[in-house]
């Protein structure tokens, strides 16, 4: 497509060109004009009016193509050759429908597109159906079905690291930081939702703002090696852990998880353990080597803190979920963004401002509300005497 085409083919649809390169907020701000939703029309007249706005943007998908590399990622928070990927990966994996009759099948690019815009952006299912042509249903249909192909693919992308990849783990985590045997940091972010229609008290978390929690463990690259999600948000981050598979896994099933005497770093809201190490809690009595030790502790920990901040920088839907209250709806979505994420990083899909989530992130939690199984302090203990060793702390 030339740029004369290019240019017709944004003014026939959106108008203004100009309004569509600023940015998504460009496109927001023309969305705003269209006609409310509700209405005392008719169903019938509703029905002709979604058609007559589905008209407008049929071609939406070509807009996208037309974009240049750097505002195809501005908009879309992937590489071409990312998306490329996975349209080519979807249409292998759907079986391909015969037409007979009625409204046109959507074609897999066109739903990977419609995906990946909702993910990447912060406009509501009815801005989402006018861009891409098609009703609300359609596009909440689109988004639902991408992310559980996303989740079913889940296994090959998130992966506990086993045999050489666990080796491979704990040397890099080693190389970072100097200390041995790490397998992985955990931690848990809070996704802001939309007050659900059920005990919607149990999401209201001490931020004053409703959501559910997300666990992760991640490994020295960024990459999610454990998820768990859709817990609400008055949960402490211990309590996640205690009710997660990881923890039931680790309990019954720790020499295969944790082999060699491998263990995880966390925060200091998480019990000290056979397989979890936190920093020590300072009181205002801690030794300048126990203060060391947290701060190398903290510096080899912040890598989990990165990939959440990058989950959210690349799909900024995990910003907020504004519409929706299906709570299972919603943690589809944030998983398949947490696989794609590791796709991003196995393809080299980097170069994302990381982002910074001041408002939850970054309070400390009530200690008197901590819920912690008996605690180890051992494996501390004898990372701390090691690091003594080495003069690392």
């Amino acid at each position: 497509m030339d740029d004369n085409e290019r240019a017709n083919l944004v003014s026939r649809y959106l108008k203004l060109e100009e309004e569509l390169m600023i940015g998504s907020a460009g496109i927001l701000s023309f969305l705003e004009n269209l006609p409310s939703s509700s209405s005392s029309e008719s169903s019938s007249s509703s029905e002709e009016s979604e058609r007559e706005e589905t008209s407008k943007c049929q071609n939406f998908c070509e807009v996208i193509e037309g974009y240049d590399e750097t505002e195809f990622k501005s908009h879309m928070g992937l590489r071409r050759s990312t998306v490329e990927f996975l349209i080519e990966e979807y249409a292998k994996s759907i079986e391909p429908k015969t037409n007979t009759g009625g409204r046109e099948t959507v074609p897999p690019r066109k739903k990977v597109y419609t995906y990946i815009w909702y993910i990447s952006n912060t406009n509501t299912f009815r801005e989402l159906a006018y861009l891409f042509g098609v009703s609300s249903s359609t596009a909440w249909a689109i988004v639902g079905g991408v992310s559980s192909w996303l989740i079913n693919m889940g296994q090959e992308y998130i992966k506990w690291p086993q045999g050489t990849d666990a080796i491979a783990t704990k040397c890099k985590f080693e190389t970072r930081c100097g200390s041995p045997d790490v397998i992985g940091c955990i931690d848990c972010t809070h996704i802001h939702i939309k007050a659900p229609k059920e005990n919607k008290e149990n999401y209201f978390n001490r931020n004053h703002t409703y959501s559910i929690v997300l666990q992760a463990v991640v490994d020295a690259d960024k990459k999610f090696t454990d998820v768990t999600c859709g817990e609400p948000g008055s949960l402490h981050d211990s309590a996640v852990l205690l009710r997660s598979g990881l923890f039931a896994r680790a309990q019954s099933d720790s020499e295969n998880i944790f082999p060699n005497n491998a263990f995880l770093l966390g925060d200091s809201a998480y019990p000290a353990t056979s397989w979890l190490v936190p920093p020590f809690k300072d009181y205002g009595n801690l030794t300048a080597s126990q203060r060391n030790f947290n701060k190398l502790h903290s510096s080899t920990r912040i890598v989990v803190e990165e990939a959440f901040g990058l989950l959210k920088s690349r799909f900024r839907r995990l910003l907020h979920f504004s519409e929706q209250t299906n709570i299972c709806f919603v943690v589809n979505i944030i998983v398949s963004a947490c696989v794609l994420h590791n796709i991003c990083i196995t393809l080299d899909d980097l170069n994302v401002e990381i982002y910074q989530d001041e408002d939850l992130e970054n309070s400390l939690q009530d200690e008197c509300n901590e819920v912690h199984p008996q605690t180890n302090s051992n494996r501390r203990d004898e990372l701390f005497q090691y690091l003594q060793q080495q003069n690392l702390i």
